[in-house]
């Protein structure tokens, strides 16, 4: 009966604390050591994002379900990690992976393992215990995806300078500084560097200067590239607004390493590029608006979901590890079409201003056709009143009879009786050593 008692003891406890079970020590005071630990009171670890409640963290994990095994943290958010087995051995970090892991062994370490890392944003622990199989598999879907992420994003790019080298339009260039923007922030956020065993510093800087560029590029556009009406200018001065507070929170962050100041230059990026889509929004019409609107929202929901809630530690949805890359292939797409869509209408407006400018030259030739005559006729003229030492009154009436006016109409134009009309005309035969009007006539032509 005793002997039944253990066994079914042993098997409650085996129930109730599997092997990879995984417990955590909060470090307020960032004092413990792997001594102290071990004799302090481990809670169990129900959720993996604690949120605001950020610092060092010591993590027991009490033995593995198999011989051999890699532990993964699949975070970019964490530092100082130290992993030791239970008889104090320092277990090393492996090289050129993508998240900080760990091999471990039974045969090799003593259990249970003592992990301690600081989180200097939220509290996330995504702590995955795989063997080298899954791993190996789940690394390779994974540098699957990033190399679908980055070629598209790079090509993108790309593009988008050929479009500006084409059209010489600067909202290409816009286009290329926003992509840049992503790209910083995921390369941050996906540790990518890690991998490549690249030091540039401080992460956590390069993901928060990505995000508030995004916010600035919206500004940019905005103030650029779309007209405002009267009655939507507040939107502008209430980007401008947003963007000085993201530009205050960055600053802030860089001095401080709070968490708020990320929150507050994700929040004012995020909402400096909703309002960017409701104006966007409010000019499209038909079907892509409705289009438009169902692409934005799904992208907001992702935005607000990663870069606002995860850090408070609220879920709307489990983040994966492809939650940055996603929303950024999601942005690339709408920016793709925004291209093609652009590049379309500057080349349509260009065959529009060529017919323009055909056209113009055309009339600058008619036009210039009718300068040279008018100044032939114009020196022609000057000639005759030099030499036959004419008058201006008399120069008018002959300009009137080239252009074939009758005598009506010249006597009616200066305001002159038909006699002095006549006089005039007499004067300008005699000067001229003419004996009819007709002689006039084909003198002045």
């Amino acid at each position: 009966m005793k002997l039944l008692l253990v066994l079914l003891s042993f098997l409650l406890c085996s129930m109730s604390l599997p092997p990879e079970t995984i417990t955590y020590l909060k470090d307020a005071s960032g004092t413990h050591n792997l001594t102290s630990a071990k004799s302090a009171v481990f809670t169990d670890l129900e959720s993996e994002n604690l949120g605001l409640d950020n610092g060092v963290y010591w993590f027991k994990i009490n033995n593995i379900s198999q011989p051999r095994a890699i532990l993964e943290l699949q975070t970019a958010h964490v530092t100082d990690l130290e992993l030791y087995d239970n008889n104090g051995a320092l277990i090393s970090l492996m090289n050129n992976t993508r998240f900080p892991s760990y091999f471990i062994s039974k045969d090799l370490h003593s259990f249970p393992l003592y992990l301690k890392g600081n989180f200097p944003l939220e509290s996330y622990f995504p702590i995955t215990i795989s063997n080298e199989g899954e791993y190996a598999k789940n690394d390779r879907v994974n540098m699957l995806g990033i190399g679908f992420f980055y070629g598209t994003s790079i090509a993108l790019l790309i593009a988008t300078l050929i479009f500006f080298f084409i059209v010489k339009n600067t909202k290409f260039l816009f286009f290329a500084f926003i992509i840049f923007g992503i790209l910083l922030s995921v390369i941050a956020q996906d540790n990518i560097l890690n991998f490549l065993d690249i030091n540039l510093g401080n992460p956590l800087y390069m993901e928060a200067l990505g995000h508030y560029s995004v916010g600035i590029m919206a500004l940019f556009f905005m103030v650029f590239y779309l007209n405002l009406r009267k009655n939507q200018q507040w939107i502008k001065y209430a980007m401008i607004s947003i963007i000085a507070v993201s530009t205050v929170s960055l600053i802030y962050f860089v001095i401080t390493k709070m968490i708020w100041g990320l929150i507050l230059v994700n929040s004012c990026s995020i909402l400096a590029t909703a309002l960017l889509w409701i104006l966007i929004l409010r000019i499209a019409s038909g079907p892509k608006r409705y289009i438009l609107l169902l692409i934005y929202s799904v992208n907001l929901f992702f935005l607000v979901n990663v870069f606002v809630f995860h850090l408070l530690g609220i879920t709307l949805l489990e983040r994966s590890t492809f939650d940055g890359a996603g929303i950024a292939l999601l942005n690339f797409t709408l920016i793709a079409v925004l291209l093609l869509l652009s590049f379309y209408g500057i080349q349509t407006t260009g065959v529009i201003m060529k017919h323009k400018i055909k056209r113009y030259v055309e009339e600058l030739k008619e036009l210039n056709t009718y300068r040279n005559i008018q100044d032939t006729d114009d020196d022609y003229l000057e000639s005759l009143i030099y030499q036959f030492k004419l008058e201006n009154i008399e120069v008018k009436i002959l300009d009137d009879i080239a252009k074939g006016l009758s005598n009506e109409a010249i006597a009616s134009k200066y305001n002159l009786t038909t006699d002095r009309l006549n006089q005039l005309t007499k004067s300008l035969y005699t000067k001229l050593g003419l004996e009819t009007s007709g002689d006039l006539q084909n003198l002045a032509f």
